[in-house]
């Protein structure tokens, strides 16, 4: 039997102490005095392509820098990707050298909600939420989100929809994914798994999707994006293979961040209230950190359809359904 590598119980098991962490006794919060910082962690699990270009992510960090700024609180990010910048985040954490976390965007098998549980540390989850977490979260309603994109593009005569996804591990992408499936279905347009690929919520697998989509479905008369920075980069290789958008292809994405309106054509999009999610997520978080033992709430903002040039032209007669 192979033997586990140094420090993999610490990474398996993110309550055990991690390489390197002080095993001093911190007080549990919530018993005791606990060092007020005025500062609030904010923890991201995303590559650094998306968090530097996504416009979600400047965005959010708006609403919440601004919402913090108004309470006098220090806003630190954090993003661990490597085992090296993991084990200095549990170190920063174990130590309670912050008063709260706002995590944005976290993977289904992250590590951060079982220490956060297990540590006591007021927190709140931008996203989607599973169950299990424990925390507090406030997210839009994402399959809602995908229904009114579908049902959009059903209205204008397209029936041959495609469907670029985010990452597979996120809940939100999963959502977004699964409300794209069941508006299909609810309008008895049989599923095809060809008419789907993932883009990882990043620009350079989200053009390769698309050139993946057109070589397997050249009759493809539209497409579905689960982010607005992936949709504008479909939107560029459409335009290379001289697929005219709206009148070949008609592209919905999500978000509603500024890339949309500033792109040519403009970007027809599910607005979620971005900034809106920062500013309510401190508010959530500060009353966690008043009182530690409150009973998690979640949160699910609406969520809105808004047309632009994307999908505003004329429709291509539809093919008749299978």
């Amino acid at each position: 039997m192979s033997k586990s590598p140094p420090g993999s119980a610490a990474r398996d098991d993110p309550g055990a102490t991690a390489p390197g962490v002080p095993t001093r006794g911190v007080p549990a919060r919530g018993q005791g005095p606990t060092p007020v910082r005025n500062c609030v962690g904010v923890v991201v699990t995303d590559a650094p392509e998306g968090l530097l270009r996504d416009p979600y992510y400047s965005t959010i960090f708006k609403g919440i820098s601004s919402a913090l700024a108004e309470r006098s609180l220090l806003f630190l990010l954090l993003a661990p990707l490597s085992e090296s910048e993991q084990d200095a985040t549990r170190r920063l954490l174990v130590g309670t050298q912050v008063d709260g976390l706002i995590l944005i965007g976290l993977h289904t098998d992250s590590w951060l909600p079982r220490l956060i549980q297990r540590r006591k540390i007021p927190a709140v989850m931008c996203g989607h939420l599973p169950p299990d977490f424990g925390i507090s979260g406030i997210d839009c309603d994402n399959f809602r989100g995908s229904v009114l994109a579908i049902d959009h593009l059903l209205s204008i005569g397209r029936r041959r929809i495609a469907h670029i996804s985010g990452h597979h591990t996120t809940p939100s992408g999963l959502d977004r994914l699964m409300g794209y499936r069941q508006a299909l279905a609810a309008a008895g347009i049989p599923l095809d798994p060809t008419m789907e690929e993932s883009g990882d919520f990043l620009v350079g697998p989200a053009r390769m999707a698309m050139s993946r989509l057109l070589e397997s479905h050249p009759d493809l008369d539209a497409v579905y994006v689960a982010s607005d920075q992936m949709a504008v980069a479909a939107m560029e290789v459409l335009a290379k293979a001289g697929r005219r958008i709206p009148e070949d292809v008609a592209v919905v994405g999500f978000d509603d961040s500024p890339s949309a309106a500033a792109a040519s054509p403009s970007l027809s999009t599910i607005n979620q209230s971005i900034e809106l999610t920062g500013r309510e997520a401190v508010k959530m978080l500060v009353r966690h950190i008043a009182d530690p033992e409150a009973a998690p709430q979640r949160v699910v903002l609406d969520v809105e359809l808004v047309i632009r040039e994307s999908t505003s032209g004329s429709a291509r007669p539809a093919a008749p359904t299978p």
